[in-house]
């Protein structure tokens, strides 16, 4: 077996990942990020969200650092939509153009690496340290010695392996997954004369969790339930009438993504035939919908299903048992944690797990929560950081923690930690918070 060793190895390049693995290059460490995908950048760009949330306490903006970078490049080619950036709730991207802009970002620095199509098949366990990866590409295998490990799995799956302690609930309790789809040769001008005229009645113009935000950039509606209230659907369609259905403009005319409840009752760390269902009921779901949408909504006449996200949407999966673990309390206090490494103020709460609408937790304009870095530390092992939705905090917690804007901010702290961790020959759970702190801000982050 082939074998390399480098500072540190970042265990997929979603948007935790990508953020993970250029923090780390930029502060001076020999990184690698392995990803399965063709592209980096996980729901961001493969998963078509096409909705980056995360960024506003409805009255300021509280990220900055490498995800502003990003969002400031994607501004350069006209391929984002915003109304007022520093309170937004939401920007509209290009998520192709995207693809495109985050290569040329990790492309800008000598000492990052990236391997594409590439599995990770079993985590290098030293006593209480967790080592490196073994990965494969094809049918080769190569062993990844590092000093510092960033699971950004976004399953826990590093970790779970290296023997993390970890929760995850049952299957009637969890989130539903969705399958993002994009359709093309949309009338938006006559969806929104008709959303003029027929306001909604049962669904709100937005989600329950963006209402009380100042801005919202482009078209967005919520819902089906006014609009097939008084239609005769075939059986088949018939489970749309309270399904949880979301689309919105994009920075491309014509063009509206698709959000909706998918596959439920279901983990997204299941393989084989369950795997399987969840692929196939996801894609049925939402091309039920993007028929209900030709066929119900005036301006979607001619319009087609021209993009199927090639993963998956998976809003929980595994959380591991970390140093500390944030709380419904810590949210509704809007706590101020001493090892801040970022903020997030999206309402708390969940998607139900019956696919049809969220319970949220809100707080006030100008609130928000901070970060811990000691949510990313798990229990029992060296050498390793975690950073996306699997870090530890409780469920209800989820909605605020798990946003894109949120892992990405969480990303550029761990590889920031991970690269401090190397050049001082500490653990991630030794590094100097201080240090942390002012390394993050002096790369722009807000804490």
């Amino acid at each position: 077996m082939q074998s390399k060793e480098v500072d540190v190895v970042v265990a997929g390049g979603g948007t935790a990942g990508v953020m993970a693995g250029l923090a780390a290059a930029r502060n001076g460490a020999k990184t690698l990020i392995v990803e399965r995908q063709r592209c980096l950048g996980g729901q961001f760009t493969a998963g078509s969200q096409g909705a980056w949330v995360g960024f506003s306490d409805k009255q300021k903006r509280i990220v900055d650092g490498l995800v502003w970078e990003l969002r400031n490049l994607l501004k350069e080619r006209n391929a984002i939509v915003e109304a007022d950036p520093e309170t937004d709730v939401c920007f509209l991207y290009d998520t192709e153009v995207a693809k495109v802009v985050l290569n040329e970002m990790l492309a800008k620095e000598p000492g990052l690496a990236t391997y594409f199509n590439t599995s990770i098949v079993d985590v290098l366990v030293e006593g209480n340290t967790v080592a490196g990866l073994v990965i494969l590409s094809e049918m080769e295998q190569m062993e990844i010695r590092a000093k510092v490990v960033i699971d950004c799995s976004g399953d826990a799956a590093v970790a779970a392996r290296a023997g993390v302690p970890f929760e995850i609930r049952a299957k009637k309790d969890i989130q539903p997954m969705t399958l993002i789809g994009r359709m093309a040769g949309v009338n938006i001008e006559r969806v929104q004369q008709y959303y003029q005229a027929h306001p909604p009645v049962h669904d709100g113009a937005v989600p329950p969790a963006w209402r009380d935000y100042k801005t919202f950039p482009g078209f967005m509606h919520y819902g089906l339930r006014d609009e097939l209230e008084d239609v005769d659907l075939h059986p088949h369609l018939e489970y749309l009438r309270n399904w949880l259905a979301i689309f919105t403009s994009t920075p491309n005319p014509g063009e509206v993504t698709i959000n909706c409840s998918g596959a439920i009752e279901a983990h997204s760390i299941a393989g084989f035939e369950d795997r399987a269902r969840q692929e196939i009921d996801s894609q049925r779901c939402l091309y039920d919908v993007a028929e209900a949408l030709r066929q119900f909504v005036p301006g979607f006449e001619n319009a087609y299903l021209s993009v199927i996200a090639s993963q998956l949407g998976v809003r929980e999966s595994r959380r591991i048992v970390g140093d500390y673990k944030v709380t419904l309390e810590d949210f509704q206090a809007a706590r101020e944690f001493p090892d801040s490494i970022g903020r997030g103020a999206m309402p708390a709460g969940a998607h139900t797990a019956d696919g049809v609408t969220m319970s949220v937790y809100d707080l006030p304009a100008g609130q928000s929560m901070t970060i811990p870095y000691r949510c990313m530390l798990p229990q029992t092992k060296e050498g390793l950081l975690i950073a996306g939705r699997c870090v530890s905090y409780e469920p209800p917690v989820a909605n605020c923690i798990r946003n894109m804007a949120q892992c990405m901010v969480m990303g550029q702290a761990a590889g920031t930690a991970a690269a401090l961790a190397v050049r001082h020959g500490a653990t991630p759970r030794n590094v100097d918070i201080p240090l942390l702190q002012q390394t993050l801000r002096e790369q722009g982050a807000i804490l």
